[in-house]
């Protein structure tokens, strides 16, 4: 009885770790084709600026959710802050830039237990980590603020050492915000 129970517990284990293990492949599969479809088609995606707000909020969510390819992004919400009130156009570029980055932040969620067992032996790995864990919120607000192809790896380590997603989620998007206020504002100025 008590060996039918451990096997019945075994079984739900594997099939855990396999849902696991399917959700990273699936991370992987959606970053990859979100990558090569921005590159592809970044013209079309030029189109998407005539939905307005919507799509302000599409091409940043796009751009973001890519890994380290970033699009040109900045560049309609200056256009917004032309057209619309420029806390709005912020607003809405924060939001789907936000929700863009998430992807690198679940992708490293998700292979977290992996990269933790090859990564804890080294010694440069956890230096990082324990810098990272210090000063997560100092470090994530400023790779949000400034524009730069490295907050991707920012949010997959923030995925990797286990931070909770909301609090990683609230830090990115103040960042972005307070980026994207300045932009919307300059785009404004040119009225």
């Amino acid at each position: 009885m008590e060996n039918e129970a451990n096997q019945n517990a075994s079984k739900i284990k594997n099939k855990n770790q396999m849902n696991k293990k399917a959700f990273f492949v699936f991370i992987l599969i959606l970053s990859l084709i979100l990558s090569f479809g921005l590159f592809f088609f970044k013209d079309y995606l030029k189109d998407l600026q005539s939905l307005g707000l919507l799509g302000i909020f599409l091409i940043n969510f796009f751009s973001s959710a890519t890994f380290f390819i970033s699009g040109p992004a900045f560049l309609t919400v200056i256009a917004g802050g032309f057209i619309y009130p420029p806390l709005l156009v912020a607003l809405v570029s924060s939001l789907g830039a936000s929700f863009g980055d998430m992807v690198s932040f679940f992708f490293g969620h998700s292979g977290r237990k992996l990269a933790l067992h090859n990564l804890r032996k080294k010694i440069w790995f956890t230096v990082f980590e324990d810098l990272f864990r210090a000063y997560e919120t100092i470090i994530i607000f400023l790779f949000a603020i400034v524009p730069n192809p490295f907050f991707d790896a920012v949010g997959l380590f923030a995925g990797i050492f286990g931070m909770n997603y909301f609090k990683f989620f609230i830090i990115m998007f103040a960042g972005r915000f307070l980026r994207f206020v300045l932009l919307a504002f300059l785009g404004n100025s040119f009225n």
